[in-house]
């Protein structure tokens, strides 16, 4: 196995919490986009699943961090 690939294979799991970090915001901003669009509340719903999203996200890399240790 030469360099690069020994450093993909490293990366790999942080690439893939990065990646997760970024779809639970994304999904969860949508999400509470379109429900707030819905019962008439923005920015109510949009804003606490944004932060839910983040959180978990970050909760994430924390749980990956900490393994990694």
């Amino acid at each position: 196995m030469n360099a690069f690939q020994k450093l993909i294979k490293k990366a790999a799991p942080i690439m893939a919490a990065v990646q997760s970090l970024f779809f639970y915001v994304i999904a969860l901003s949508v999400i509470g986009y379109y429900a707030d669009k819905k019962f008439k509340t923005f920015p109510v719903l949009f804003i606490i699943l944004l932060f839910v999203g983040l959180f978990g996200g970050f909760f994430q890399l924390y749980l990956l961090g900490k393994k990694g240790s």
